[in-house]
């Protein structure tokens, strides 16, 4: 973890600034391709949620940005963000949040969530809430070109959430509305941009 020194932090007057506003958080929303993504589960009898939640861990974390915490007086650059998702319970219509490491081998990061969905009896295991998560949900249900996310009347909460509803096709291939909220604070759009980049790569390497 790096401590972030705001005398010669180059983002200090952009932080200085939205630190002001009673509500600096923003979400945008971007068309993403995953025609690749629902062929590789496809092939590989992994989930399509828990793949995506895979990806978009792996690309958020390569953007340094994401990783910056608020805590206090504080400004931290965590090492790593781990997700935290939401599942419906079988044979309910109440879900849950699953909350897990991320794991290099997505095969694997696969297995383990399904393994947790199924295991998990509590709504949350808040032993494992940290302010190094990433929150993702996801609307199978229908697509959606804008969101809106419950959040504590806390300036300081830097955790991103993503979310996306049902593909649909154009193009000849498959797409999502990918929402990303997050705190001005401490991301910019140059920084959503990048994590686009870098989501758009990780798909591309599948």
């Amino acid at each position: 973890m790096e401590h972030i020194d705001l005398n010669t932090w180059s983002r200090r007057e952009a932080f200085s600034l939205f630190s002001q506003v009673d509500w600096p958080f923003y979400a945008v929303t971007i068309p993403l391709e995953v025609t690749r993504v629902k062929a590789a589960s496809r092939e590989r009898g992994l989930s399509f949620y828990h793949l995506m939640v895979w990806l978009c861990t792996k690309a958020l974390n390569s953007v340094p940005a994401f990783r910056l915490r608020i805590r206090g007086e504080e400004i931290v650059r965590l090492d790593r963000t781990d997700p935290s998702f939401t599942t419906l319970r079988p044979g309910s219509e109440a879900f849950q949040i699953i909350t897990m490491p991320w794991e290099e081998d997505p095969a694997a990061f696969c297995a383990h969530a399904k393994e947790r969905c199924e295991a998990q009896t509590t709504f949350l295991h808040q032993e494992s809430e940290t302010d190094a998560l990433i929150y993702f949900s996801c609307t199978p249900w229908f697509d959606f070109t804008s969101l809106t996310n419950e959040r504590p009347a806390n300036r300081d909460d830097t955790i991103p959430r993503l979310a996306w509803g049902r593909y649909y096709e154009d193009k000849g291939g498959l797409w999502v509305h990918l929402s990303v909220d997050i705190n001005h604070r401490t991301i910019d759009g140059l920084h959503i941009g990048q994590f686009k980049e870098a989501i758009d790569r990780e798909i591309a390497a599948l």
